[in-house]
């Protein structure tokens, strides 16, 4: 064997045997380096992707592994050698991190090995120090490489294979930190922790940081002899780390505390208990969140997951004391928690309440009561995240809830057997041991099945009438009025019961399941769950049409009928029947899907084969017939005759035809119509392929068209594209069922109708414009190719056929496809499609080289004219391929052509035609999104790096390196030919820019990097200059920052080209933004070095040279004045005031800085507020300069700490800043300003105070704007309380500002001005809500009753806590309006004017008595239905009717009626037409999607109804109301018309 062959990488994969043979054989002086050739071979077979590298991995272990076993004694020291360990070190760490083999680990075993076994101890030593040192280095951010993770793996490894220990790591981590010597061990450890914990929050890093806590915490927990952390000092430690934000703590409590509380049991416990003896006293009240508060929930919430937190149990006895005991949880605590304002106390809340590890257990008592108070809230949520941990806990509660009830069913019969054995005993006198025995048994809490008999009966009935409350609540929550979250939350939580009860495995079945469970289902679930079938939200309908399926689909649910007299088909057939009427009357696409839902379901419980095909044949007829009036005049068909309803229908039935097994004569009619089916699809697409097809599909509208009534573009567009969207879903549906061509009795299209359908879709992608449409046809068009191989299988040469049609069909359209969009349409999709199908021919390689090819050739402006590029569209394939996660999934050929695709886009960038360079651009974003992950959050992206581990591998792609330089280069070169940089050259340097911005400078060229990026500091264009100083700064984050700024400021400052200003004018960006960031991420770096900046400009007198330079002096200024406010917040004098010029002019920009310098400089004189109104009145910097000084006053003046004289005189100028301007931006800024300084500080002087009024009054005649009107509003809730106080505002004044604060607050009004109106309530409660107990307050507190229930949840969320003022808890908003409504009738219970609005709100109104609408006008009104193609979308849907009647009539309930109020006799009045009206309509009965399914025809008919109960219960109904109410059709049992009343009964009662 030769050296070439022997160092083959064949060779040494397969034959690694005969390879060591060789080795051994070769002179001694030669093994090394011939190990060392083997070495690199194989770590470069090794350092591939997942997919290409095989085993290589394994055998690089093995062959290092085995040279350390020779007999050779060479080999032997090169294998302990720690050149070969830092290899596999580093190879590991690089590696590891992005793509990793389970081979991988073999690595770290290699390393521990060659440590424990090598014969030089004081060599593994200097190997073992080297890598400890690499790995804190990392850690601590000292070493850029971004391989964090596996640096993390490797230590816990380590630690785990005792290859170092906490001493080594303690002693390294202070080298490598430079710790002074006078710091503790306890500190030493606490900033170690801190190092390491700080990973936790990135998404990749959080779990295997969070194991080497748990490692580190029990190590340090058991050592002996030496400094042991306390559980209390390790729960500050975690304290410390979850203050930085909220989402920290889901990180610790899923990647510390679980793993800790699972592996330890007796530290868990010990750290529990310490945690739980924290005080307790901000559980409670504070709207503020409570991160204590949080991190203790959450240590007891997942304690109780494990067993380690339990709930009271009856008559139980414990030892607290006992250290194996569980920690008792006290449920009380929770009923101020569960209501709280904070999503994440509540969650956490919730789940410590629900949570279990025994799925049998019963709850207390407390719990179920708090579940009933609170599960609405939590429902009615709408956080989507929140929702989904909701609904979670909700299927665990059922679970728990019925093996509960499964379990105490058991329990009773043994409780009774034991209690009569113990009463046996108990009369035997002489055996009372045995009694003793049997006495301590049950008093054995643990476990409820030794409970006594009576307690196990109240356990039982208490859960089983909590599981008919739940099912009534569920149901209740899919009323008309409820908003889309309650729907579906119900409907989810639902979803998770019929799984769950249909599950054959499930442990909980008693004798009584049908009665307490499967007849809850009745005909009122039937009549919610139908109508929510065409509800306006999709995952509403898809929920609750499967609901449908899983009920009629099990026999246990025989009460699940619309009506007891029909059969469950017939049901089926009504409700399609109403289905298809509202979808032909409305053409909308949700009432089209519910039809389709509706048909599907039909098809599925049909009886026989023959009713199945006649419900195919018969949706088939009507689509003809449609197709055949659309071919005949398009436009009439967009009016009157609508395709897609019935396509969505197929596709749906489709569905479950794919499923179905048929006999011969059944599949041969089922294969007719298929092919009947796709027969459609293709002619609908001849009537609308010239509407999608046209370059602008969006405006186009046919000449024979024009002239039709009613008619526009925007309805032949939504005709067209919803017909082609479901008849492309109708042929995916078709062709996924290729794969059951081996079976005979299912149904799968032939080898001609596959063709067909293929080419259709072909057709459409290659042709189609219209981006909805063709995303649609583009995934039909990926199942038709990834279908190919079931062809293959009926016809081989067919298969392969139809892919290399359809591949030269797409090259044909890159060459002669019109570049109509800069997306090239379709033809990404055909090439993604095609490699989907993971073929030999044509192969990926094939493919994507020859799109390479195609996008390498070099365009020229004067030799195109830009329409017919083949260059863009190869581009946008390429982009798309890397984007695809299908072809991802497939083994990620696409990665290895990074490198390629990197430096094409940077071609691209330089070309001459726009269009290729931007598409260019387009590649290499998608490129970058690929290298920096999805997982970077705005706020991150626009910070750039913050100069720790760089944020894309520069390792794994060197290639990136060169492609950065070379653009930078690129653009040099452009810049020194033209006067500025023209389109191309800044188009090539901005994300070359943005790269090292974003990830920062890789190590290797960072020198020569960051010089070429300085070059363009001295740019003409302000942008490019901003760019380059944004990129600089990330390369500067470091201890050297200001020696590396003080050298581009002296090559800046002796400049003389005629580009020196801007060059000066860009080294000040970049000192600005390196003392902005360092200020944030690095802070000690700043107060290092902030009296040498300092000298640096007092030096260089920069005001000075460049007086007549705006541009400079305002960056100069910009930097001077974050160096105040930085020096300000640490008492650090500058000792330096640059000397500004009396006249300087220049921009707006100069004009603020220059007020804010002056700010600043006022703030510091021996008279800050004189000072400060000398500048922003008599200087008079503009408006934008005194905003700007606006802004920066509370910075500087705290309101809180300030004397009255200094408060009051800010005040005082603030009112003449508003008075002195007609500016509506600088008048609005002043009010902001002035209302945040008197809500924290209310003043009454006299002075102030007339200066208030007179400003008030001047307002109204003041130019007004949005944004001055918005900040009257909010600073209005300061101002009133102060001149209600002084007798400036009366009673009435005070009734009219609420009344206006009201209006502003109507649904109809802006959020902008909603959320002012709030704020301005806040603030005036927070002034005065200890004396809003007299009759004029009523129209102020109602309007923040009305904002309680307002449809966004920053508004309902501010009310909640404006609401808090009154009653002195922070409610989450549902709560609160419930909170607030009983202060208000526990408080004006005896006032008239509470009486009438009481009235007033159960007609459903919110004006005074005298507007009230007659009850029948209003139903009249509502049963006039909308069938608008385009729906108008309710702008509020979080409230409900039924529920705020509800409320009003409990309010109705308390208060103490004379019987002669005026408003009541008016309130009899109205519902007695209400129920006149009401009766007439019952009479004329309802079915399924009737009247009574319109929200607004179920609100009014709730209102009457609940009004009329109200009354009638409380004794102050008249006669003739009783009499209507009595005779109302809501107590017919006839089963034709009681549909609505089913309805009413449930959700009103």
């Amino acid at each position: 064997m030769q050296k070439e062959e022997a160092l083959a990488p064949a060779n040494l994969l397969e034959k690694q045997d005969q390879v060591l043979k060789w080795l051994e054989e070769q002179p001694n002086q030669d093994q090394a380096e011939y190990a060392s050739c083997a070495l690199d071979v194989l770590l470069k077979e090794a350092g591939q992707t997942k997919s290409a590298s095989g085993n290589a991995c394994l055998r690089l272990c093995s062959f290092v592994e085995q040279c350390s076993k020779l007999h050779a004694p060479s080999l032997q020291q090169w294998a302990f050698s720690g050149e070969v360990s830092k290899k596999a070190f580093t190879f590991y760490i690089e590696w590891n991190e992005t793509d990793q083999h389970r081979s991988m680990k073999l690595v770290l075993d290699l390393l521990a090995q060659l440590d424990k076994r090598n014969p030089d101890a004081q060599a593994a030593r200097a190997t073992r120090d080297d890598l400890l040192t690499s790995l804190i280095s990392i850690l601590t951010g000292k070493s850029t490489k971004p391989v964090v993770k596996s640096a993390i793996k490797t230590i816990d490894h380590f630690l785990a294979k005792n290859v170092f220990g906490l001493e080594d790591l303690r002693d390294t981590y202070v080298r490598c930190r430079s710790l002074p010597g006078s710091v503790d061990e306890t500190e030493t450890w606490r900033r170690l922790f801190a190092d390491i914990i700080y990973w936790a929050r990135m998404r990749t890093t959080s779990p295997v940081t969070g194991k080497l806590i748990v490692n580190l915490y029990r190590a340090l927990r058991t050592r002996e002899g030496q400094w042991v952390i306390e559980p209390s000092r390790f729960h500050q430690w975690l304290l410390d780390f979850i203050q930085d934000g909220l989402s920290a703590l889901e990180d610790v409590k899923n990647y510390i505390f679980l793993p800790m509380f699972k592996v330890d049991r007796a530290e868990s416990l010990r750290y529990l208990k310490a945690v739980s003896d924290v005080d307790n006293t901000a559980w409670d009240l504070n709207q503020q969140v409570s991160m204590p508060t949080l991190l203790q929930l959450a240590a007891l919430e997942t304690g109780k997951r494990v067993g380690f937190v339990e709930e009271p149990a009856a008559s139980s006895e414990r030892d607290i004391a006992d250290d194996k005991a569980p920690v008792i949880l006290h449920e009380e605590i929770l009923s101020n928690v569960l209501c709280h304002p904070a999503q994440e106390v509540r969650s956490l809340a919730y789940s410590l309440l629900t949570v279990s590890p025994s799925t049998t257990r019963p709850y207390s008592t407390i719990a179920l009561e708090l579940l009933r108070k609170h599960l609405g809230t939590y429902f009615a949520d709408s956080d989507p995240k929140f929702r989904v941990d909701v609904m979670a806990r909700a299927r665990d509660m059922y679970r728990r809830i019925r093996g509960a009830i499964a379990t105490l069913k058991r329990s009773i019969p043994r409780a009774r057997a034991k209690a009569k054995k113990l009463q046996e005993a108990a009369n035997d006198t002489s055996d009372s041991n045995e009694r003793n025995t049997l006495f301590q048994t049950i008093m054995y809490h643990t476990n409820l099945i030794y409970l006594p008999e009576s307690q196990l009966v109240q356990c039982l009935e208490e859960h089983v009438q909590f599981l008919r409350w739940y099912n009534d609540f569920l149901r209740a929550e899919l009323a008309p009025t409820a908003s889309y979250q309650r729907h579906y939350g119900s409907l989810k939580a639902l979803s998770f019961v019929l799984r769950m009860e249909a599950d054959p495995n499930k442990g909980w079945e008693t004798e009584e399941d049908q009665e307490m469970v499967y007849d809850l289902f009745d005909s009122s679930w039937a009549r919610a769950l139908f109508d929510l079938v065409m509800d306006p939200f999709d995952d509403v309908r898809e929920y609750a049409a499967a609901a449908i399926k899983s009920l009629h689909g099990n026999d246990k649910y025989r009460k699940f009928r619309l009506t007891a007299s029909q059969s469950r088909t017939d049901d089926l057939r009504v409700q399609l029947k109403r289905s298809l009427e509202v979808a032909h009357r409305t053409s909308r696409a949700d009432h089209s899907d519910g039809a389709a839902r509706a048909s599907q379901l039909l098809y599925k419980f049909s009886s026989g084969g023959d009713e199945r095909v006649a419900v195919l044949s018969r949706l088939l007829a009507e689509l003809e017939d449609r197709l055949l009036a659309a071919e005949t005049d398009l436009g009439q068909a967009v009016l009157g005759a609508p395709a897609h309803g019935h396509f969505a229908s197929l596709c749906c039935v489709w569905q479950i035809v794919s499923q179905t097994t048929f006999d011969p004569k059944e599949l041969e009619a089922v294969k007719s119509l298929q092919s009947q089916a796709v027969q459609c699809c293709s002619r609908i697409w001849q009537a609308v392929r010239s509407i999608l097809c046209d370059d602008s599909p969006e405006g186009y509208l046919p000449e024979e068209m024009e002239a039709l009534e009613g008619l526009d573009t925007k309805d032949v567009l939504s005709y067209s594209f919803r017909a082609v969207h479901e008849a492309s879903n109708l042929l995916k549906t078709i062709i996924l069922t290729t794969k059951n061509h081996a079976n005979s009795q299912l149904i799968s299209p032939s080898v001609e109708i596959f063709e067909q359908i293929g080419d259709l879709t072909f057709e459409q992608l290659a042709t189609l414009r219209h981006r909805g449409a063709f995303s649609t046809v583009a995934n039909t068009f990926t199942s038709c190719c990834q279908q190919i191989k079931f062809v293959e299988a009926m016809s081989k040469s067919k298969g392969e056929q139809l892919l290399c049609q359809w591949y030269k069909g797409t090259l044909e359209s890159i060459y002669g496809q019109v570049s109509t969009t800069r997306r090239s349409a379709g033809i990404p999709s055909l090439i993604t499609g095609i490699l989907s199908a993971n073929a030999a021919n044509p192969s990926f390689e094939q493919v994507i080289e020859k799109l390479f090819d195609i996008a390498s050739v070099e365009a020229r402006v004067r030799e195109t004219d830009a329409s017919n590029l083949p260059q863009v569209h190869a581009y946008n394939s390429i982009k798309d391929i890397f984007r695809n996660s299908l072809l991802t999934a497939l083994g990620n050929k696409s990665e290895k052509y990074l490198t390629p695709a990197l430096q094409l886009a940077a071609n691209g960038l330089r070309s001459e035609v726009w269009a290729i360079r931007n598409c260019g651009l387009i590649l290499l974003r998608s490129l970058l999104n690929m290298l920096f992950g999805h997982h970077e959050s705005k706020t991150m992206i626009e910070a750039g790096w913050d100069g720790k581990a760089n944020r894309i591998p520069y390792h794994k792609y060197p290639a990136l390196v060169d492609v950065l330089v070379d653009l930078l280069e690129s653009g040099e070169k452009n810049t020194e030919a033209p006067a500025t940089l023209d389109t191309s050259g800044a188009e090539a340097v901005f994300p070359a820019l943005d790269i090292i911005r974003r990830a920062g400078p890789p190590e290797a060229l960072r020198e020569k990097l960051q010089d070429l990026v300085a070059k363009y500091l001295a740019d003409p264009v302000w942008h490019v200059r901003e760019m380059a100083a944004r990129t600089l700064c990330s390369c500067h984050l470091h201890d050297g920052w200001l020696r590396a700024l003080r050298a581009l400021l002296k090559v800046a400052l002796a400049d003389r080209s005629s580009h020196a200003q801007n060059h000066v004018h860009g080294v000040l960006l970049t000192l600005k933004f390196v003392f902005e960031r360092l200020s944030k991420v690095a802070p000690e770096h700043i107060n290092a070095h902030l009296p040498e900046l300092v000298g640096l400009l007092e030096h260089e007198r920069l005001e000075d040279r460049f007086q007549f330079s705006p541009e400079v002096i305002a960056a100069y200024l910009e930097l001077f004045n974050q160096m105040q406010s930085f020096s300000l917040s640490r008492s650090i004098p500058l000792g330096f005031r640059p000397s500004l010029r009396k006249d300087l002019k220049g921009s707006a920009l100069l004009k603020i800085q220059k007020s804010v310098f002056d700010t600043y400089a006022a703030y510091q004189s021996e008279d800050p507020v004189q000072q400060l109104r000398k500048v922003l009145l008599v200087e008079s910097p503009g408006s934008d300069g005194v905003i700007a000084s606006i802004e920066l006053i509370p910075k500087l003046w705290k309101t809180s700490s300030l004397a009255d004289d200094t408060y009051s005189a800010l005040c005082v100028l603030c009112i003449d800043l508003c008075l002195s301007t007609t500016v509506s931006e600088q008048q609005a800024a002043v009010l902001d300003n002035l209302a945040d300084a008197l809500s924290e500080r209310p003043i009454y002087e006299s002075n102030v105070s007339e200066r208030l009024v007179e400003m008030w009054t001047a307002l109204p005649n003041a130019p007004t704007s949005p944004l001055l009107s918005n900040a009257v509003l909010r600073a209005s809730g300061c101002i009133i309380p102060i001149l209600s106080r002084n007798g400036v505002v009366q009673a009435e004044g005070l009734r009219q500002w609420g009344r206006m604060i009201a209006d502003a607050g109507l649904e109809d009004k802006s959020f902008d001005v909603r959320y002012a109106a709030t704020e301005g309530l806040f603030f005036f409660l927070k002034s005065a809500a200890a004396h809003c107990t007299s009759e004029e307050h009523l129209p102020v507190l109602l309007a923040v009753y009305d904002a309680l229930n307002d449809d966004d949840d920053e508004i309902r969320e501010l009310a909640a806590a404006a609401a808090q003022f009154v009653y002195g808890q922070a409610l989450v908003p549902l709560e609160a309006a419930t909170r607030l409504l009983d202060w208000l009738a526990q408080t004006f219970k005896n006032t008239a004017r509470f009486k009438e609005i009481v009235a007033t709100r159960l007609t459903g109104s919110k004006g005074d008595s005298t507007a009230w609408r007659p009850a029948e006008d209003m139903i009249n009104h509502t049963l006039k239905l909308d069938d608008a193609l385009f729906a108008i979308e309710e702008q509020n849907l979080f409230f409900d009717e039924v529920r705020e009647v509800k409320r009003w009539s409990s309010t109705f309930t308390t208060l103490s009626w004379a019987g002669t109020e005026t408003s009541l006799a008016q309130l009899d009045r109205w519902l007695i037409g209400g129920m006149r009206r009401l009766h007439l309509l019952l009479e004329q009965g309802d079915v399924p999607l009737g009247w009574g399914s319109a929200p607004h025809v179920f609100a009014i008919c709730s209102t009457i109804l609940v009004g009329s109960s109200t009354l009638v219960a409380s004794g102050k109904a008249s006669a003739e109301l009783q009499d209507a109410f009595r005779q109302s059709a809501i107590i017919s049992t006839d089963d034709q018309k009681n549909g609505i009343n089913v309805l009413l009964k449930v959700f009103v009662q």
